[in-house]
């Protein structure tokens, strides 16, 4: 999806900082109508945080196309991959109370699990690979065995056991600590690990941690089937779009996301959780050791994943950290500029719409000088 810079370009020429909330806000629509215009997704919101304290949203399109209901500011979306940063949070405060360590080898929590014999890599594992994917353990998403399971299974949802079972006996996917390969099953071993350190149920302890503290109260887990003001979410048929939740309803049981992304949220509040990550904001201090010890994409270092986040750093010293999510027919993407203070966040209820792009762009015309 690339006719968005053009049209933000024309529409956001001023600096985010210098345009009245008003405007800002007619022209971030204007941006949002643009790719619904363009049949990009059915229904799309907005979310931008900017430095000076002003939080604007905006919304456009329809969450349930079959009712006609159209997206509002209440209208929630399945956050996908964007949460694996609340469970890297997580891990990093239980670091920083000595619960965890992050270059401990993992086999302290889970050596007694059934699996762990035939896990690739297992031995040489630490929290932190895992956090930053290069462990080398294969994605149970991308398993066969995985796929064909859920054509029969119903509505029964899976153990993080039986997920990990899927893997368990595949070859590794690189060597541990040196490689980068995305995997969802290196955050169920996270969400793993915490709950046998610290003896809580994770969704209880993000809530009480991070969510409740952030005051995200649009954001809940990902756990049955029904949400309030859950948007349709779609997925491309042979006939088109096909929706994968009805009136709030979700076609299949998607508790499997669980640590590596499992919540249902708005914009707002994925907006909420970059910006406390950020310069001067309430989790700060974790947002650094995030950031810190990328596993790089080059070998200038400057481009990587962090700890349950992607992160760039320019040659000035400022940063963006960010993340995509894609999951059940819903896309995310949440990011944070240190150079603007900008945070924002997006999302749209079609796996085709590509959320991060969107949000990209969004931000290289809200930072523009």
């Amino acid at each position: 999806m690339r006719l968005i810079p053009i049209f933000l370009f024309f529409f956001l020429a001023l600096p985010a900082q210098a345009q009245p909330s008003g405007a800002l806000e007619d022209r971030l629509h204007e941006a949002v109508q643009a790719a619904i215009d363009a049949d990009a997704v059915p229904g799309l919101a907005a979310t931008v945080l900017l430095a000076d304290g002003r939080s604007i949203d905006v919304q456009a399109g329809l969450a349930d196309p079959r009712g006609g209901v159209p997206v509002d500011s209440r209208t929630r979306f399945l956050s996908g991959s964007v949460g694996k940063t609340v469970t890297a949070l997580i891990a990093v405060r239980l670091a920083e109370a000595g619960t965890l360590d992050l270059d401990a080898p993992v086999s302290t929590w889970l050596s007694d699990r059934p699996w762990w014999p035939r896990l690739a890599n297992a031995d040489d594992l630490t929290l932190r690979m895992l956090l930053q994917h290069s462990a080398g353990v294969p994605d149970y998403l991308e398993d066969v065995n995985f796929f064909l399971s859920g054509l029969t299974r119903g509505a029964r949802g899976y153990t993080p056991d039986e997920l990990v079972g899927f893997v368990a006996g595949d070859a590794a996917e690189g060597e541990p600590g040196a490689h980068f390969s995305y995997s969802d099953t290196d955050y169920i071993l996270v969400g793993m690990i915490i709950e046998a350190a610290t003896g809580e149920d994770f969704y209880d302890l993000a809530r009480r941690d991070v969510i409740e503290p952030l005051g995200m109260d649009r954001t809940e887990p990902l756990r049955g089937r029904r949400f309030d003001n859950l948007a349709a979410g779609h997925r491309d048929g042979l006939f088109g779009r096909r929706a994968t939740a009805r009136d709030g309803r979700l076609q299949d049981n998607l508790d499997h996301e669980w640590t590596g992304g499992g919540w249902v949220t708005t914009p707002g509040d994925l907006a909420t959780l970059y910006r406390a990550l950020g310069d001067g904001g309430q989790f700060a201090a974790e947002g650094a050791i995030m950031r810190a010890g990328l596993n790089p994409f080059d070998e200038i270092g400057r481009r990587g994943y962090g700890l349950g986040m992607y992160v760039r750093i320019r040659d000035d010293g400022s940063y963006r950290m960010s993340h995509g999510g894609d999951f059940g027919g819903y896309r995310s993407a949440a990011i944070y500029d240190s150079r603007t203070g900008i945070s924002l966040a997006v999302q749209g209820n079609a796996k085709a719409f590509e959320a991060p792009d969107f949000a990209f762009d969004l931000m290289e015309t809200l930072a523009a000088d």
